[in-house]
């Protein structure tokens, strides 16, 4: 009788665990459709190949595939680009390196601040094209980070977009985890690393 109750209690126990709701991953924005009337207010279409964006969106593409191509990842050594602009990208002091929170996209309050600055020049210097490098620590899967540099570049591209900056000024490309800033395991090296960068030309 009590080996009755335990093969009861077991087969219980089994069973819903077997029917419980699994937990899944948010999916990589690769993975996400954004609604067609977006594409056009933000500026981005879609194309094959290495992922590519540049500012007018012409010519190259959001995460997902659209009407007009079909998505590509890109992994490994290849970083996941979006940009339509083929000349020479250089560093200028006067933009800051904006960081981010482990695992997050999310614009804080000092890289709000940081950005309203680089606004600043920016209108200054409506010539300049600008280049946002998204990039991550080493924490998570290449995929993963490649997807996460690319949402941190996307949300510093739409921040200055919504003030005012031209959509067809910006480019944007993911290094994922290729291009740390700091080497090192410790959160100190990590935190340096979740950043956007700034490059321009013009």
């Amino acid at each position: 009788m009590k080996l009755l109750r335990l093969l009861a209690v077991i087969l219980l126990v089994v069973s819903l665990t077997a029917c419980s709701k699994k937990n899944k991953k948010p999916p990589l924005l690769s993975d996400t459709a954004m609604p067609s009337e977006n594409l056009e207010d933000t500026g981005l279409g879609s194309s094959g190949g290495p992922y590519v964006s540049s500012g007018s969106g012409l010519d190259q593409g959001s995460s997902t595939a659209s009407p007009g191509g079909s998505w590509s990842e890109s992994t490994g050594d290849m970083p996941l680009s979006r940009s339509g602009y083929t000349g020479e990208w250089s560093s200028d002091p006067n933009l800051s390196t904006i960081y981010f929170d482990y695992n997050s996209f999310e614009l804080s309050s000092q890289a709000q601040a940081t950005l309203d600055r680089d606004i600043g020049y920016l209108r200054e210097k409506p010539s300049l094209r600008v280049l946002l490098e998204g990039n991550c620590d080493e924490r998570g899967t290449e995929e993963y980070n490649q997807a996460l540099g690319e949402r941190r570049a996307l949300s510093a591209r739409e921040y200055l977009i919504n003030q005012g900056i031209s959509a067809s000024r910006i480019d944007v490309i993911s290094y994922g985890e290729l291009r740390p800033a700091v080497e090192g395991n410790s959160e100190s090296a990590w935190s340096k690393n979740r950043r956007v960068e700034f490059k321009v030309a013009g």
